[in-house]
């Protein structure tokens, strides 16, 4: 399949001071429209490439950079070229280019049929435009850090990197909206996106609980109503409804939780840890996998919490083709997943995960 986006040709270029998380979040944009058929060319020289210095690695290779440079190449030129000629020494000017504000000054001389997808950490007319920040301190502004964790702890950093694919996901879907909506003829737009912006939409709830309660969320640590807890071999969210509470007392089967006040939802929640500690007492006679049985026999929503190996064995997982096995020798093969998104209800497979190739910036034509 060549893809939905196939004939059309994107660039991907940070400037040297983007911050990590809008490269991730760039890279992230340009991998998904690579995997639905666009040409999409990364400007700069791999080597040079900060995504290259972040963990984890897969022998030699860089294991986010296998991921999210699938199907890219790398355009390199020289100090004497500047980033519009390397672009234009591609052939006609790309359809999109993916860029940090920084890297857009450096653009004024593009074609103004280019639509530039410009992502930035915060608004450009916010006061903190100018601030330093990470994905990490993003997270903490946005109150996402408070969504987990305990209270007597200090705040940690969630898995991998959510909110810069987040961002990069916007990106993808606003190039896409402007690709659609452009004029043969007009000036292309810009579309911008901020980290901050799709923190604060990540975290909607919060903005909405803050409209009608002046107590704001935080981490509530063992005092949540929803946590997770020790099982036989592991661990599995608590997650439930009101609608849930009973079938989920009548599982665990402890007198404890039968008294009158747990009836009252606003008293479970008042008294979270100790519901939490009588059911973890009771799920530490089963396994993930007997729960999430009984979990699905009696419609309760437990989530299990697996490991990439047991996800890939998972048998949704295995009916929608979600990983698949590829080869990157040297290395051991590689579990790919495939892209997180849909085409008209399509899905389309992992790309190969050999290392992208980088080609020299060809002449310009004459």
């Amino acid at each position: 399949m060549s893809g939905p986006l196939h004939g059309i040709r994107i660039a991907e270029y940070p400037s040297a001071t983007c911050p990590l998380s809008l490269r991730l979040a760039i890279s992230f944009a340009g991998r998904i429209a690579a995997g639905l058929g666009a040409s999409v060319v990364k400007l700069g020289s791999r080597d040079d490439d900060p995504v290259q210095a972040v963990e984890p690695r897969i022998g030699s290779s860089n294991a986010l950079s296998t991921f999210l440079d699938q199907g890219k190449t790398y355009q390199a030129f020289g100090p004497d070229r500047n980033a519009v000629s390397a672009l234009m020494a591609l052939g006609a000017a790309p359809d999109v280019v993916l860029c940090d504000a920084q890297a857009l000054v450096q653009l004024e001389g593009l074609a103004q049929t280019s639509i530039r997808t410009v992502l930035s950490m915060f608004p450009v007319t916010s006061d903190a435009s100018a601030c330093a920040a990470t994905e990490f301190t993003v997270m903490a502004l946005s109150g996402l850090l408070d969504l987990v964790g305990d209270p007597d702890r200090e705040p940690l950093r969630m898995g991998g990197h959510q909110l810069a694919y987040a961002c990069g996901l916007a990106a993808y879907s606003g190039s896409v909206a402007a690709l659609c909506a452009r004029q043969p003829g007009a000036a292309a737009e810009v579309v911008r996106v901020t980290l901050a912006d799709v923190a604060v939409w990540l975290n909607w709830k919060v903005v909405a609980m803050a409209s009608w309660s002046a107590a704001g969320r935080a981490r509530l640590g063992r005092d949540a109503e929803w946590q997770v807890v020790r099982c036989a071999d592991g661990w599995i969210a608590l997650v439930f409804l009101e609608a849930d509470w009973p079938v989920l007392r009548d599982f665990v089967n402890d007198p404890r939780l039968s008294e009158v006040r747990f009836n009252d939802r606003a008293e479970r929640r008042r008294d979270a840890r100790t519901v939490a500690s009588i059911v973890e007492g009771v799920f530490l006679r089963y396994t993930r996998q007997e729960l999430k049985a009984l979990a699905l026999a009696k419609r309760l929503p437990l989530g299990p919490v697996w490991s990439p190996i047991e996800l890939e064995d998972d048998p949704q997982n295995r009916a929608r083709s979600f990983f698949s096995r590829q080869a990157n020798a040297p290395q051991a093969p590689l579990l790919m997943p495939r892209l997180p998104v849909l085409w008209s209800g399509q899905a389309f497979p992992a790309a190969s995960a050999g290392a992208p190739a980088s080609s020299p910036a060809p002449e310009p034509r004459a």
